[in-house]
């Protein structure tokens, strides 16, 4: 009898070390947890969010310069087709800031004239992320269709002949106005180069204006 009972009160002195154990060990995996919790959202805290870089990447308000490049008045609308907000451009050559987001939404809904050269986007930036790289390759600054005209005939074909139709139309307007304040305002060879490209008289229209203005001015005398 007095072996069993050692036997037994040895057993449950070993059971109760062994729950201590476990106790302690479970306590202590726990701790770990919280603590490797804890160190994450740490590092999680100090790292920006998704959000933040693409709002560094792209800040949708900042401001975008754009260019007409359309003789007289031009429309472009946030929804296309004169719907949204307008922003209108009397002449060649002016300059707006708009509010990127609109911007984006000009370029979407306003398609031809973005591709064709109407308006001119001041933002490599922008172009890049509205994928306009390839026809951007093609298309001329306002500054750069001015400074066409002072090339030598080799060197202005090279360059119109890969204009587009809307920017060949536009530099049209601008060499027309040009040769009705001045006939000498525009090298001739120019002038032959855009007529036989586009298959048009243009010193026939410019005479054509000015007897136009002259009946005009002498009807109301």
């Amino acid at each position: 009898m007095a072996t069993t009972t050692k036997k037994n009160s040895t057993v449950k002195k070993e059971e109760v070390k062994k729950d201590e154990y476990t106790i302690n060990l479970e306590n202590r995996i726990s701790e770990l947890e919280e603590l490797i919790k804890g160190m994450a959202a740490a590092k999680t805290a100090s790292e920006p969010t998704v959000n933040n870089i693409t709002q560094y990447i792209g800040d949708n308000n900042k401001d975008v310069v754009l260019t007409s490049l359309t003789v007289g008045q031009l429309n472009l609308s946030t929804e296309g087709y004169g719907q949204g907000v307008v922003y209108t451009f009397e002449e060649i050559g002016e300059q707006q800031s708009i509010p990127y987001n609109d911007v984006k939404k000009i370029i979407k809904n306003n398609k031809a004239f973005i591709e064709g050269g109407n308006v001119f986007i001041n933002d490599d930036e922008v172009i890049k992320s509205q994928r306009l790289e390839n026809i951007y390759k093609k298309l001329l600054s306002y500054d750069g269709m001015l400074d066409l005209l002072n090339k030598d005939r080799k060197a202005f074909t090279k360059v119109f002949s890969g204009m587009t139709k809307n920017q060949k139309e536009n530099l049209k307007g601008i060499i027309f106005d040009k040769l009705t304040k001045s006939s000498s305002s525009v090298d001739m060879n120019i002038v032959q180069v855009m007529n036989e490209d586009m298959n048009i008289d243009i010193m026939s229209e410019v005479k054509n204006a000015k007897d136009l203005m002259d009946y005009m001015k002498s009807d109301k005398n």
